[in-house]
């Protein structure tokens, strides 16, 4: 799956960082700085939006692409629980993109939070009750 087809206008969003050159496909990616507070942490109090952008790093693209679940181990990764935490104020992957996700690889739970694209920040208490159920659920 194309991660980035999820989110609709990405180079309008992102800028693009070539490790392997110019004339090869992007490495890694970083929000735009004037985009961070919008899209990722809309939600979130003043001061952890200014650490989070200090340390905001380009994410690693091929990674990312190049993730397939193929060969001989293609069935074992659906034998493993999985939780989609749903982030209802996401303006990375809107709403409608989760739901496309969770369609596509339909999770065991699915669950929700009334946040933005960073709950570790916007509502770390909340995400920490969804993650205790999750594990509980699935771990126990």
């Amino acid at each position: 799956m194309h991660f980035l087809r999820f989110i609709p206008d990405i180079a309008d969003v992102v800028d693009f960082n070539f490790g392997l050159g110019p004339d090869q496909p992007p490495t890694s990616a970083i929000f735009k700085p004037e985009l961070q507070r919008n899209l990722l942490y809309k939600c979130s109090p003043e001061e952890d939006f200014t650490l989070a952008s200090m340390l905001l790093r380009p994410g690693p693209l091929m990674v990312l692409l190049g993730a397939k679940f193929e060969g001989d181990n293609s069935g074992k990764v659906d034998k493993v629980n999985r939780v989609y935490i749903k982030t209802a104020k996401d303006e990375v992957l809107k709403l409608e993109n989760q739901e496309l996700l969770i369609k596509k690889w339909p999770p065991n739970e699915v669950m929700s939070i009334d946040t933005d694209h960073s709950p570790f920040f916007s509502k770390p208490n909340e995400l920490h009750k969804l993650l205790l159920k999750a594990s509980t659920m699935y771990c126990g």
